[in-house]
């Protein structure tokens, strides 16, 4: 068994422990030892983690290393009821293949989510320490923790995904942790329903791709889906014979690809995430840094290879229509955490349009860069709103530098970083990921140009205006929060920093301004590129998608595969170009007219807002575009109807039928009952009757008296003779 491969398991183990463990004594242990066991579990999983990557360094990595072979060797859970060797076991044997898959990109996202998530452990302690609901909060953080750890390992779709649904779970029991506020529990219900019509989506994805290879490890799929024969003959031949198209494959990516819409809460399927911000903020930087919104960038990585351009360009349409518009409602959000929540879907954007157009190191180092200044982000919010008692609107703010500094300090190192900050080709990690990302589009604009598709370069213009506006309304952020005068003297008087709250925050700091350099992981997540594009026969290179991203449009001026690669790597080096004269000056633009805006809190922004069209998209933007609504008027309300309507049809169709039924049944019912009385029973009863008049006209002579009895005779006697002797008078 591989040294990383079994590192990883018991690093996923952890938290299940920890989860087990507090489900039966976490009462007992009271606060803060409920905390501390899981911050140890989840610390023992980084620890784990950090141990698998040097193994892994300093061995000699395959791709795979699973701890039962996967592939030729791989578990397989046997089926009792099929005989052996039927045709349905050997169906269902992919099905059931259970096993790790272990690369480059597995190692990476787990020192990311342990690491993050042990920070994030940390500050709750503090954060939840008068919570009545302790332990029970860090037993659904042990079993949050434990899904995504559990997702990020499994070598199969099947798998992925039953962690995928744990992990949905765990994020609904979060986000309605305090279950007595309404909005609360609504926010959890919309989270929970909102990724079921995305997993919906991947259902079908999946069903399609184990009906047509009849194996869903990862490596199989990849394997079997050789793009290569997708360029060259429009369709791929499986083993069995049979074919998959390119528009039944496209179709297979886009219905995977809906998973990811609802799980990192992509466009249109975006309206859940900013309402998560109901849940505790622990909960909502671990949602938002390094678990659930994670997940689905993790899963278009993993299918990336047997994704077909069309599917591609579909998910770069998505990611740039969610990056614009999330950045866009955060410059009129005033709650502090609902800025960072549309941060967090313009930045998840950022990724899916990176794997759009074929920048899958780009999307992936942009993920884990994210995470640390994400995770400080919200953690810095949340010590904020623990100082001022809990309360989130930024009009209540100004001026808490002088009663948080340390929190300001690593608060503002998250802007710059998320910004862009850089000096001199120096700069915070969010500069070198961004900035990658966007190089590539730009890139990607050159090629479509060449292929005479040039409306292409919306994909690099509107995300390099939202990088402007990016650094604009998280200055915004910082400065209604930190700088100017206090706006509620009474918070500000009574604000605290709470000691074992800014660690974390410290630590977070630190990864944010270095983990963009190569010697701090970057080439993990390189190294992945090359170690999944190997399975379907691309060649080892860092962005080796970008020369079939437009399969076959120079061979169609009659260009080599050569000179596709040479116009490839072109087109890189006139994108780098192109984005450093126009992203170049984002961070120094944004920050400065967000200091400009801002310096003296609202003054200049109330006086803006005095001008009409200005306000009308101000409310406009801070109504959230009016998704809410519309999806109130066009969903709920037409569930809502249609389920009247239902209503009606079964109180007055179905029930009236029923009804009737009943009634008519009734009535017969007293028809056949008076018929019983009068016809059936009167027959009975008068046969009754006359026996019983007959037995009492007979019984009438039988008196008992022997005198009555001698009268009667001689009477009969006399009466006789009397008329015997008139019948002899007569004759």
């Amino acid at each position: 068994m591989a040294t990383p491969a079994l590192l990883l398991i018991v690093a996923t183990l952890l938290p299940l422990a920890s989860f087990v463990l507090l489900v039966f004594i976490g009462r007992r242990l009271g606060n803060p030892l409920a905390g501390w066991v899981a911050t140890v579990a989840i610390a023992g999983s980084f620890g784990c983690s950090l141990a698998a990557l040097i193994s892994w360094v300093g061995g000699s990595p395959e791709g795979v290393v699973p701890p039962w072979g996967m592939g030729q060797a791989a578990i397989n859970v046997p089926i009792p009821w099929v005989p052996a060797g039927e045709g349905l076991e050997q169906t269902l044997a992919g099905f059931l293949d259970l096993g790790v898959y272990v690369d480059s990109l597995t190692i990476a996202m787990f020192l990311m989510v342990s690491g993050v998530s042990s920070l994030i452990h940390i500050f709750s302690i503090g954060y939840m320490a008068e919570d009545p609901r302790f332990p029970r909060f860090f037993t659904y953080l042990s079993l949050f923790c434990f899904s995504m750890l559990g997702l990020v390992l499994g070598g199969t779709l099947l798998q992925l995904f039953v962690f995928w649904e744990l992990v949905g779970l765990c994020s609904y029991l979060l986000i309605g942790f305090w279950y007595e506020r309404k909005s609360a529990s609504n926010a959890a219900i919309k989270a929970f329903v909102v990724n079921r019509i995305g997993d919906f989506g991947f259902l079908i994805g999946f069903g399609i791709l184990f009906y047509h290879l009849g194996n869903v490890t990862l490596p199989s799929v990849w394997g079997l889906l050789d793009a290569s024969q997708l360029e060259a003959h429009g369709a791929v031949a499986l083993p069995g014979g049979a074919v998959i198209s390119a528009g039944l494959l496209t179709i297979v990516g886009i219905c995977l690809f809906f998973g990811a819409v609802g799980k990192s809460a992509q466009f249109p399927l975006h309206v859940w995430l900013p309402d998560a911000m109901e849940g505790p903020t622990p909960v909502s930087a671990l949602i938002h840094a390094a678990t659930m919104v994670a997940a689905g960038v993790y899963l278009v990585g993993r299918i990336f290879p047997i994704l077909t351009p069309e599917a591609r360009l579909f998910i770069a349409i998505i990611g740039v229509t969610t990056l614009t518009m999330a950045a866009l409602i955060a410059l009129a959000q005033s709650d502090i955490k609902k800025v960072l929540a549309y941060s967090t879907l313009s930045q998840l954007g950022y990724m899916i349009l990176a794997m759009g157009i074929g920048s899958w190191v780009g999307a992936l180092f942009h993920l884990i860069t994210h995470a640390y200044f994400k995770a400080l982000l919200f953690l810095g919010s949340g010590s904020v709103i623990h100082a001022a008692h809990h309360e989130q609107d930024m009009s209540q703010y100004g001026g808490l530098i002088r009663k948080i500094p340390i929190t300001g300090v690593t608060f503002g190192i998250a802007v710059l970083s998320i910004s862009g900050f850089n000096i001199a080709g120096w700069g915070f990690s969010g500069f070198f990921s961004k900035d990658m990302i966007l190089g590539h589009a730009a890139a990607f604009g050159f090629l479509g140009q060449d292929a005479g598709a040039g409306h292409f370069w919306w994909l690099f213009i509107l995300p390099t205006a939202i990088a402007y506006v990016t650094a604009f309304y998280m200055t915004r952020c910082w400065m209604l929060t930190f700088w100017g005068r206090p706006r509620n003297q009474h918070l500000y008087d009574h604000a605290r920093e709470a000691p074992i709250m800014y660690g974390p925050l410290l630590v977070l700091a630190g990864l944010s301004m270095f983990a963009g350099y190569e010697w701090m992981g970057v080439n993990l997540i390189r190294d992945a590129t090359a170690e999944s594009t190997a399975y379907v026969q691309r060649r080892h290179e860092s962005f080796a998608g970008f020369s079939r991203m437009w399969p076959g449009h120079l061979a169609e001026h009659g260009e080599s595969e050569e000179s596709n690669e040479v116009a490839a790597h072109g087109a890189l080096e006139r994108g780098s170009a192109t984005m450093h004269r126009w992203v170049g000056p984002a961070w120094i633009v944004g920050i400065g007219l967000g200091v400009l805006v801002y310096l003296r809190g609202y003054t200049v922004a109330n006086r803006l807002m005095k001008i009409a069209p200005l306000r009308w998209i101000h409310t406009w933007l801070y109504r959230r575009m009016y998704f809410d609504e519309l999806y109130m008027g066009v969903f709920v309300l037409f569930t809502i109807g249609l389920a009247r309507l239902s209503r009606a049809i079964d109180t007055y169709v179905i029930d009236g039928l029923v009804h009737l039924g009943a009634w008519i049944t009734r009535r017969l019912a007293a028809l056949a009952g008076r018929h019983d009385e009068v016809v059936v029973d009167g027959v009975v009863s008068g046969v009754a009757e006359l026996a019983q008049g007959l037995g009492a006209a007979a019984r009438m002579p039988q008196t008992g008296r022997i005198r009555l009895y001698v009268t009667v005779l001689l009477g009969f006697v006399a009466l006789g003779v009397t008329a015997a002797i008139v019948v002899a008078l007569v004759l």
